[in-house]
């Protein structure tokens, strides 16, 4: 069996090709809880390239994935996920009888399947230790290479590529706030990641020109695959893996 490419290569290979990376945000949320291991292992039974999640830290200092600071939302319980601990988390229903997982369940899963991105939130206030405990993770499951740290806390990223250079690191805006590829050189980051409205083919081609990657996010009809395909993004994030996957084979097919 070949070996699982690292990130890098697969954004590489989609700005020669011409061909995205497929990213299922949250896993496949269209069809299962958002953030659940029954949502992450449809994306990948859909053909994802990668998945994207989110993560929070527990009050026993444990990484929990989870969207929310609050456990409001997306489960049956109330409170801060920093409040609660692994115990009282795992009793939650996240829906369906899906239970959060632990980020270490999430990298067994998909440790050696297919990229793995997570989005970084800080909360009311940062975790503390949770960036050398989320590398510390990533670098036990052997899925450095294979990983990605994205945010739109922007200093955040720029930290944790200075912690560990092999990680590949996105910044995130709805929209470009100035030069895609000057906050890219500032921050040392690897991708620049705006919402998929905002995308145009010089946008790209200045990121491209850098030596960045592009990737768009959330692109959960055939509109908004159009406009991302047309510039030339190199990874494209969405809802409806089942959906999109087709419609984005259809122009690769085998």
């Amino acid at each position: 069996m070949a070996p699982i490419p690292t990130l890098r290569e697969r954004y590489q290979s989609a700005r020669d090709s011409g061909r995205p990376s497929l990213g299922g945000h949250r896993g496949n949320p269209a069809d299962e809880p958002e953030n659940t291991l029954a949502s992450f292992r449809s994306a990948l039974e859909l053909g994802c390239d990668m998945v994207e999640c989110d993560v929070h830290m527990s009050a026993d200092g444990e990484l929990v994935v989870i969207h929310d600071e609050t456990v409001d939302r997306t489960t049956n319980g109330k409170g801060l996920v920093r409040d609660l601990t692994v115990a009282e988390l795992g009793r939650l229903d996240a829906g369906r009888g899906e239970r959060l997982p632990l980020l270490d369940e999430l990298l067994q899963l998909v440790a050696g399947r297919a990229g793995f991105v997570i989005e970084l939130k800080r909360g009311p206030k940062p975790y503390p230790g949770f960036d050398s405990l989320l590398v510390e993770r990533l670098r036990r499951f052997d899925m450095i290479g294979q990983s990605a740290v994205i945010s739109f806390e922007h200093d955040w990223v720029a930290a944790m590529k200075k912690m560990e250079p092999d990680l590949q690191c996105g910044v995130l805006e709805v929209v470009p706030a100035g030069d895609p590829a000057e906050l890219l050189r500032r921050t040392g980051a690897d991708v620049y990641s705006p919402h998929y409205s905002a995308v145009s083919r010089d946008l790209v081609d200045g990121v491209h020109a850098q030596g960045g990657f592009f990737g768009v996010w959330t692109v959960d009809d055939e509109a908004g695959l159009k406009q991302s395909l047309e510039a030339r993004v190199d990874a494209i994030f969405t809802n409806r893996p089942r959906d999109i996957g087709p419609l984005l084979r259809a122009q690769w097919p085998a």
